[in-house]
Parts: C-alpha cells; sequence; structure tokens
C-alpha cells in the first residue's frame, strides 16, 4: 500500500512538473489542475507543498507576471485585482505585486482610450457614456477615466 502512495505522489509531482513547465501556476491553480487530474486533496496538498518548498511555485513571482500581463493589455488596477483574487492570489500578495510594478495607470487607460476612441465625438454625451462604460469595464477608477477623457479631448482640440 506504502509503495503504490509512493507511485501515486511520484506521479502526481510529475504532471505538476509538467504542468508547470508548460504555465506558471499560483499554488492555488495547480492544487486544481491536480484535483482535476484525480488526485486526492492531501496528496494535491503535498505535492503543492513539494513545488512551492522547490521554487517551483510562487505566488508572489505568479502574481507579477499577472499585474504585468494585464497591464500590457490596457486592463486596469480593479480588473487586476480581480483577476488576481480569481486566481487564488491573497488581499496582501495582490496589494504587493499591484505596488511591485511602476504602472502608470492614468497614462494606459489615456493610451487605450486614445487607440479605441480616436474619432469618437466627445461632444455627444451618449458617446462619452459609452467610453466611460468601457473604460470602467476594463476595471480603471472614475478619475482615471476623466482623466483619459481629457487627453482625448485635448488630443482632439490639438489636431483641429
Amino acid at each position: 500500500m506504502h509503495e503504490e502512495n509512493e507511485k501515486s505522489l511520484t506521479e502526481a509531482m510529475n504532471f505538476a512538473m509538467r504542468s508547470l513547465a508548460s504555465k506558471e501556476s499560483g499554488e492555488r491553480e495547480l492544487a486544481e489542475r491536480l484535483l482535476r487530474q484525480g488526485v486526492d486533496e492531501t496528496m494535491a496538498a503535498e505535492v503543492v507543498a513539494r513545488c512551492k518548498a522547490s521554487g517551483w511555485v510562487d505566488d508572489a513571482r505568479y502574481a507579477g507576471m499577472l499585474v504585468r500581463s494585464l497591464a500590457r493589455r490596457h486592463y486596469g488596477p480593479q480588473k487586476v485585482r480581480f483577476e488576481l483574487r480569481r486566481k487564488g492570489i491573497t488581499g496582501g500578495q495582490a496589494e504587493a505585486a499591484l505596488d511591485a510594478e511602476d504602472i502608470d495607470w492614468f497614462t494606459l487607460a489615456a493610451e487605450w482610450l486614445a487607440r479605441k476612441g480616436a474619432g469618437a465625438d466627445l461632444a455627444d454625451p451618449r458617446m462619452r457614456a459609452k467610453l466611460t462604460r468601457a473604460l470602467l469595464g476594463r476595471g480603471f477608477a472614475q478619475d482615471q477615466v476623466r482623466h483619459a477623457l481629457e487627453e482625448l479631448k485635448a488630443g482632439q482640440q490639438q489636431d483641429e
């Protein structure tokens, strides 16, 4: 029985290493993958603990990678926090990852809006509302949205 258990642990570790080699993951995400693979909870926790001890899985590193990836795709801080939470990154770790990255969310919102709302008529209240909803939906705060709209308006006035 013990030999069978050791074999299962080895198979679970091999699966975890293959999984981590193909995609960076957090602890919770790796545990969920192991459970879907049919590994029992106790063994999944053991595998995650071993991977963590070996440095193969690191929530702080994973959180930083996620923050950078989402910021590159022009998502705002609220959306990034939501995604971190969804991936199992705790509040403290999420905030530390956000603070560690030097991201200017105001500029990010303005860049996205300049690309997506280039020909928009900002004098039309419906268009302003549409652009505002789009930025809020991407996770930007109200002050970041306001700044982006002002930047777009200033850019349009310069072009005239």
